[in-house]
């Protein structure tokens, strides 16, 4: 066979080779394909437990009827943004190399910035790395090579990962008392008290549904300052009424929940604790 012969073969044996390897790394679209982070299902993900040095480590908990967080707070969780969190599972891994222990350091891994824990597999937070700013993850002695698309997640603290709904989901409220009015709910419907005249059963029912269904902005610890004033709520099925601290500042109303230790962020200029009021 000819030089030029075996140079053409030489050619098309490399070309060959170098279309597989394009064939196996690219997706139907033409664009590269890389391997998951991990291999989990979030749908499988039953508990996650989350550590860093921002606030005490939490952990979350699937049931029956939802996420929960069960330490240090027992209290309903904050579903969407575990959703976001339980992405990171199929992000894309760019590079996986063995973690080398004597060089951890090299990756911030030898204080690392959080552990996530999904069910049994832990995930290990590093640094970035110092060109294209991608996270180092260290799972099961392999190190990982990942957009750093998930910091305010896994450093964020227990309190953001709580649900912002101000009663739980799907309370049927029975009765609310505040320091100047009480609305409660008899066999003949819905009553308030001071009474106002000419108020219809639908304002009323209108500022029970109020009650049931606000969202507040922000979920935090309770402060140090002691509220002076309460409301109650009363919550069918349930013995106790909830008790809410109010403590209002220019910017926001307080409602402190001590029996959790937490507070729930409302504009100053929420409607939530006037009287209803007669509409014409």
């Amino acid at each position: 066979m000819e030089k030029r012969s075996l140079i053409n073969l030489g050619l098309l044996v490399v070309m060959l080779l170098l279309a597989t390897l394009v064939w196996f790394t690219t997706d139907d679209n033409g664009e590269k394909r890389f391997q998951p982070l991990t291999g989990l299902n979030p749908s499988t993900i039953g508990q996650i437990t989350l550590a860093n040095n921002n606030g005490p480590t939490f952990t979350l908990q699937r049931g029956p009827s939802g996420w929960t967080m069960t330490t240090p707070y027992q209290v309903e969780a904050n579903v969407p943004r575990i959703n976001i969190l339980l992405d990171i599972v199929s992000t894309p891994s760019f590079e996986q190399h063995p973690a080398p222990a004597d060089r951890l350091k090299e990756f911030g891994l030898d204080k690392p910035r959080a552990e996530l824990l999904l069910n049994d597999t832990k995930l290990v937070f590093g640094g970035t790395h110092p060109y294209n700013y991608r996270r180092y993850v260290l799972i099961d002695g392999t190190l990982h090579l990942t957009n750093d698309n998930f910091p305010h997640h896994f450093l964020a603290l227990a309190e953001d990962f709580i649900s912002h709904s101000l009663l739980k989901e799907g309370s049927r409220v029975e009765q609310i008392r505040t320091p100047g009015w009480r609305l409660f709910h008899t066999g003949q419907g819905w009553q308030l008290d001071p009474p106002v005249e000419g108020i219809s059963a639908d304002q009323l029912l209108a500022k029970v549904s109020d009650w049931e269904n606000t969202w507040v902005s922000k979920v935090q610890k309770s402060p140090v300052e002691p509220a002076t004033e309460f409301v109650e709520v009363s919550i069918q099925g349930s013995q106790r009424p909830i008790r809410f601290g109010l403590i209002n500042t220019e910017r926001e109303l307080l409602l402190v929940r001590d029996d959790l230790g937490l507070a729930y962020r409302l504009p100053a200029a929420s409607k939530l604790l006037e009287s209803p009021k007669r509409r014409d």
